[in-house]
């Protein structure tokens, strides 16, 4: 016999103490099994069925009236009857627990492991309690719609689908609209978003600091009980800081450089190598207004697009895009669901057309999902702006997009270069600007 079935062979003999019936509950409710056990030996002994009869069943006639009136209830009956409804909550629990659905999973990995070394892999549930990246980019997805990207090292912590805590390191959010609402929080702040992007970092002495991409979120300071403290209201551009020496949110630069590694992930982009830049978003970081002689720049443009009209793009099929293939159109029917990206060299300053000093990047870039078409020439990125550009883009209208070689121009032919890999996620680039802006559109099919 083991210590707890005499412990509850004492209980049955009402021979426990306060302290003893509290650890008799605690083991009870802890393990499904426990229960089991609790419910086969109360239940079935003829002490629990005497006391239940006893005590809850059988009236007893008032003395002075003639009116029936239940026994008082022992403490023994009600501890009985607690525990029983502690099983039933365990017993249905159990019964559905293989339905539930768990608050947040994996959805995206570059070179990621937990805590204990082991790499995450795609589709991974995660349960709340504690969430350790040690190195790596981890994109996890929660059930409320949620997506918050993780750079390791960083210590988190999931209380469920709405909320997390961010003990240390770099994180970025996207907030879809299901999700309003969705807490990130730290040792010296509580942030609650408002429909929004933004990036949290928090170092080890708890000093946290939250960038706004984009949209709006509420900042708290957790020590909110003090007078100089109040909750402060943080837009796109925008950025503050808290700490746990001070009960004020103060306002800092808006900065966007420690995002930049964790918001690509965040945003549809698996790898990117080479001379190549993702850019997270702000008022000054958009297309038109950020200009770079060595890296080729990623910006996400839009996403969620439902088009309700056809429109054209400039190369549908893998392969090397080329001049010849101009004269073609390609429409990408309405309906569905895209997201679009604008690849960009813009070289600092202006160059002297036909200058032999051009810069020249190679890079590569992979997407999360299929790409339906690629827009390079300049009657087409005009006509797409207004659907597919970004909503603070600065789209000017200069030369832009990229010259393609045509079949008969040699390979040192000076000539931009765009192959399309042949699962369509993947494009090669090699980009020569300058007088004009190398642009590139993509069109990503979010569904799929």
């Amino acid at each position: 016999m083991t210590d707890m079935t005499r412990l509850i062979d004492r209980y049955l003999d009402n021979d426990l103490g306060d302290d003893e019936v509290a650890v008799l509950f605690e083991w009870v409710a802890a393990d499904a099994a426990n229960a089991d056990l609790f419910a086969r030996q109360t239940l079935l002994d003829q002490h629990t069925r005497e006391l239940l009869e006893d005590d809850l069943i059988r009236p007893r006639l008032d003395d002075n009236s003639d009116r029936v009136r239940p026994r008082r209830i022992s403490w023994r009956a009600l501890t009985v009857l607690a525990l029983i409804v502690v099983v039933g909550k365990l017993v249905v629990s159990s019964l559905f627990d293989s339905d539930r659905q768990a608050p947040a999973i994996i959805a995206q990995s570059v070179g990621a492991y937990g805590g204990d070394g082991e790499a995450f892999r795609l589709g991974e549930e995660l349960e709340q309690g504690s969430f350790e990246v040690s190195r790596g980019l981890v994109r996890v997805d929660f059930s409320s719609g949620a997506q918050v990207a993780v750079e390791g090292p960083a210590s988190l912590e999931i209380r469920d689908d709405m909320h997390i805590v961010v003990k240390r390191g770099v994180v970025t959010a996207v907030i879809p609209e299901p999700a309003i609402g969705f807490v990130i929080e730290t040792s010296a702040a509580r942030v609650v978003d408002l429909g929004t992007a933004f990036g949290v970092s928090v170092d080890a002495t708890g000093q946290t600091d939250v960038c706004v991409f984009d949209g709006e979120v509420e900042v708290n300071h957790q020590e909110m009980k003090l007078a100089d403290s109040s909750p402060r209201r943080v837009t796109q551009g925008q950025a503050v800081r808290a700490t746990l020496a001070s009960s004020k949110i103060d306002a800092v630069a808006f900065e966007t450089a420690r995002f930049e590694n964790t918001w690509p992930i965040n945003s549809g982009v698996l790898q990117a190598t080479g001379l190549m830049k993702f850019v997270a978003p702000g008022p000054e970081f958009v297309p038109g207004r950020y200009e770079d002689s060595e890296r080729i720049l990623v910006f996400l443009e839009r996403s969620g697009v439902v088009p309700t009209a056809d429109f054209a793009v400039d190369l549908v099929d893998p392969g090397q895009y080329q001049r010849i293939h101009r004269s073609k159109q390609h429409p990408v029917h309405a309906g569905g669901r895209i997201r679009s990206y604008l690849l960009q060299l813009d070289p600092v300053g202006q160059l002297e057309r036909g200058a032999t000093d051009k810069p020249r990047v190679i890079s590569q870039v992979t997407f999360d999902r299929t790409i339906i078409g690629l827009i390079a020439s300049s009657k087409n990125l005009d006509a797409t702006d207004e659907l597919l550009g970004h909503p603070h883009g600065d789209y000017v209208k200069t030369r832009r997009g990229i010259e393609p070689p045509r079949p008969s121009d040699p390979p040192d032919s000076g000539r931009d270069v765009v192959v399309l890999s042949a699962d369509r996620r993947t494009l090669s680039l090699d980009l020569s600007a300058g007088s004009a802006v190398d642009q590139i559109r993509v069109v990503v099919d979010e569904l799929n």
